[in-house]
Formats: C-alpha cells, structure tokens, sequence
C-alpha cells in the first residue's frame, strides 16, 4: 500500500497505526520478544544525532539481535517497508520523533537521500549501538 503525498504531523499518527502498530504497540512502547519499544534512549539520540537512522530501518528493514536499555537485547526481524514513499516513511518517523519528546522534522527529501544510499543491516546495526546511551 502506498501513502502518496502524505507529510504531515496527523498522517504520521494514521500511518504508524496502520503499518507499525501491530508490533511496535500503542504509543511505541514495543513488544516483548517481537519489536523493541520505539520510545527509548536509541531514537532520542537519533533525532540530535542521525535522523536518517529511523528512515535506514523503515527502508532497509533491520534483523538480529539488539541491545535495549538496561542491558537487555531482543531477537528480530522487521522487513523492509516498500509500500511507504518518501512523504509518508518522514511522516511516520516524524510521528515516532515526537513521542520522544524530540522536536526535529525529517523531510521527505532526507527519506529521498537516505534512500538513495541503501545500507546493509550490518551498518544499520552499528549505527544503532552508536546511539544506545
């Protein structure tokens, strides 16, 4: 399913119900054993620090094992999201930045940028430890 021309702030909220929510919960909070909490230290830091990592792992999807807060780490899979465009991966990431609290806007040009740059799930992994607290 593709979401054409979606950007703004209300979208961002419909998308992550409709395409995220089954497994990263309600309000980001995850699921034990299937998706780590998207309200957490990790994407706080992203939003000062690199923006482009949550569109990394909406495009290039992420799997394996991964360090959470407190030491603990989850085993998973997310495949990629070929069904969201540009305009509407900002505006789902967009939508998880502000249930950090984070005030940044990651523009459908970013998504574009970051999407040209494809990287593997190795790399995204590094990034992700580059941002645990």
């Amino acid at each position: 399913m593709t979401w054409p021309g979606i950007a703004l702030a209300a979208d961002g909220a419909k998308i992550y119900a409709e395409t995220c929510q089954a497994c990263h919960q309600v309000g980001g909070v995850g699921s034990p054993g299937l998706a780590p909490p998207l309200v957490s230290p990790v994407l706080s830091n992203a939003a000062t620090k690199r923006p482009d990592y949550p569109a990394m792992v909406i495009i290039n999807g992420l799997s394996g094992t991964l360090p959470l807060e407190g030491g603990e780490t989850i085993t998973s899979a997310m495949p990629p999201q070929p069904g969201l465009n540009d305009e509407a991966t900002a505006a789902v990431v967009n939508y998880v930045f502000r249930l950090n609290r984070a005030k940044v806007q990651l523009k459908s040009a970013d998504v574009a940028r970051t999407r040209s740059h494809p990287v593997g799930n190795d790399e995204i992994k590094q990034i992700r430890s580059g941002l645990m607290p």
